[in-house]
């Protein structure tokens, strides 16, 4: 670069400079100018509250609203203390204003409640309060149903014979979750249910035991603890064939395959089967009746 051409471009540097520093002093007289006039505005807001009969006068909402809504260089926490209210105090006094968003339903325009309101659509297009409150009835009548008829499903028993469950029971609980290096609450634990499903099997053996029922009798599981035992079952069996032998071999003589097989085939048709009394018992567009409503909501206590 020649001596002339760095001559020329620090020079139009420096009138750059020269510019940039002139606009900062203006943009800070101009902030100065502007914090002035709000504090006059705001001055003049607490001059016009003492004159009107009340704070809720007409002619002091008016000046309210205007400033609120069209000046948002007016904070409003002090404009509301210069009126003498609280802020939800002005906001409630002032009344929403429109907000050019149209509900996706009814086509009514939304209103905006505070400079801060933003349109009701974290899960879906935009709703006013109507059709917001309508959905979340509709969505409420339908996980309702559905708790009535989950509540079917789990009240139904598995009917198999009590020594198949106890060999289940014995053969997930010969694989404790800690011998598989698998922690209370781990990842792996949290993916796959280990401990859930281990779990599950002692209450199962405890329950068996509890209830004296010789190999043969004839015992009932429920639909979700018969499906996590047989589940998490299947998935232990062939870790060691010759330990699962051992497991069972004072139990039963059949082999654990073909037993869980069989354990899984009636969980399945059981299940299918109470779904569909659910489902007969509450088909869908069902209206609950008040003592459903009640019994639904008892059901979601626990």
């Amino acid at each position: 670069m020649s001596e002339e051409s760095l001559h020329e471009v620090l020079g139009e540097a420096e009138g750059v400079i020269r510019d940039f520093t002139g606009a900062e002093a203006a943009l800070a007289e101009a902030e100065q100018r502007r914090d002035r006039t709000r504090q006059s505005l705001l001055e003049q807001v607490e001059r016009l509250r003492d004159e009107v009969d009340a704070v809720h006068a007409p002619e002091l909402i008016g000046v309210l609203r205007h400033l609120y809504w069209q000046q948002p260089g007016i904070h409003g926490r002090p404009l509301a203390e210069a009126a003498g209210l609280h802020l939800h105090e002005m906001l409630a006094a002032i009344g929403p204003a429109p907000s050019g968003i149209m509900c996706a339903d009814c086509g009514t325009e939304l209103l905006r409640t505070s400079r801060s309101w933003k349109p009701p659509a974290r899960y879906g297009p935009p709703l006013c309060p109507d059709c917001l409150s309508r959905q979340r009835d509709a969505r409420s009548r339908t996980w309702r149903v559905a708790s009535l008829r989950g509540r079917i499903v789990a009240e139904t028993r598995v009917q198999a014979r009590a020594v198949d469950w106890r060999a289940a029971a014995e053969l997930v609980l010969a694989f404790p979750p800690l011998s598989q290096g698998v922690g209370r609450g781990s990842s792996t634990d949290q993916q796959d249910g280990v401990w859930r499903g281990w779990e599950n099997a002692r209450a199962v053996r405890d329950r068996l035991i509890a209830s004296a029922a010789a190999a043969d009798d004839t015992m009932g599981v429920a639909v979700y603890e018969a499906q996590l035992l047989v589940d998490t079952a299947l998935r232990v069996a062939d870790w060691d064939t010759a330990r699962t032998r051992d497991i069972l071999e004072p139990l039963t003589p059949e082999p654990a395959l073909a037993l869980l097989t069989r354990l899984r085939r009636e969980v399945r048709f059981t299940a299918q089967a109470a779904r569909e009394r659910a489902y007969a018992a509450y088909p869908e567009g069902y209206e609950l009746s008040e003592d459903e409503e009640t019994e639904a909501w008892r059901n979601s206590q626990g």
